[in-house]
Formats: C-alpha cells, structure tokens, sequence
C-alpha cells in the first residue's frame, strides 16, 4: 500500500472459510439480483463444488463474502511474457477472440466468483481489502500455481462492477461482453 494514500487496512476484518450459505441469510449488499443469488441459490453452487464460500467478519457482523474457484484463462504465451514485463492489455494488443490463428493456450486462474460487501459497510474500502488479500494468497501460497486471477464483473442497467475491477488492476483480455458479465483478469506478481 502506498503511504499518505486513503486506504485504510481494516485491521480488525476476520476472513473465513464456510460450507453453509444460510450464515447469510440476514446479509444484504443492495443489488437485488446479487441478494437474490446469496439467498435462493448459493448453496446449491457450494454443494455442486462450484465454488468455495468466505465471509469476512467484523466481529459478529458478516461486511462481505466472497467464493474462489479454480478456473483457465486462455492467452497466448507471447501476451503472458510481455504482461510480467509490464505490459498491460489493451484492445490493440489483447489476444482477438475472433483469429482463427492465434494459438492460445490456457493458462491456470483462480477465479473470483463472487464478491459483495454489505450495504452498510461498502465504500470502506473493504472490496479493495478483498480483492488485495486473495492477490496475496495467491501469490505466497506454495500450494497455488496460478498466474492469474479472475473474475466475471457484474455488468446491468442499474449496477456494473467493472469500474471496480477496473479499479483494482483486472483488464478485459477480450472485446465481448457476455451478457450481464465482463470477463476481467489480473496477473499474479510472486
């Protein structure tokens, strides 16, 4: 963290890992659609294997849960290469989706699935403390071996997550937007 920047560590926050959604059923972060997911359909996804559930604790309060998953980011080799030397995508340099000869192959991701703060607690900076502390996992555990993390930024009429993502080093590696989402990446630096 940059020093004089106005992010403040929420030191007190206490991530943990859960099997039961139903811990949720009082946790709202203001997206109707998002809220709805949480509490009808979640747990079928954690059953499922689809994701891991954590939920991060200030005190008794639950400000936020997010699910991890595994997942592969397809990219060229050449586009990886020149992103750990700092290049960051672009349109004009992003692999075309559309090229039937750009080889790309597919590269381990640990994907953010789903990420909310409660309504009550957002513009804390508690995603961006998230978002930074899976980055930090990722990059220091000897038993992950990704290079990227990932996520499908919510994207709606009345909502889009992608400004945050943004906001927090992920770029789209592809112009297409699948419907509600924008698929977004970040590199893992070790």
């Amino acid at each position: 963290m940059q020093s004089g920047s106005n992010f403040d560590t929420p030191k007190q926050l206490v991530f943990e890992r859960v099997t039961d959604a139903s811990i949720l059923s009082d946790f709202s972060c203001g997206i109707d659609s998002m809220d709805e997911f949480i509490h009808q359909e979640l747990q079928d996804y954690i059953w499922m294997g689809s994701c891991q559930l954590f939920v991060i604790r200030d005190g008794e309060d639950i400000v936020a849960m997010y699910c991890l998953d595994q997942h592969n980011l397809c990219l060229s080799e050449i586009v990886k290469d020149k992103m750990k030397d700092g290049l960051k995508p672009s349109p004009q340099n992003a692999p075309d989706a559309d090229s039937p000869y750009w080889f790309k192959p597919f590269f381990e991701a640990i994907e953010i699935t789903y990420l909310a703060v409660a309504t009550s607690r957002q513009r804390q900076h508690i995603g961006s403390f998230i978002i930074e502390s899976i980055m930090s996992q990722v990059a220091h555990d000897p038993n992950i071996q990704s290079d990227f993390v990932t996520v499908r930024a919510l994207k709606h009429d009345d909502y889009t997550a992608v400004p945050f993502y943004s906001s927090c080093g992920f770029f789209p590696p592809e112009k297409e937007i699948d419907g509600r989402n924008l698929f977004m990446y970040r590199i893992v630096i070790r």
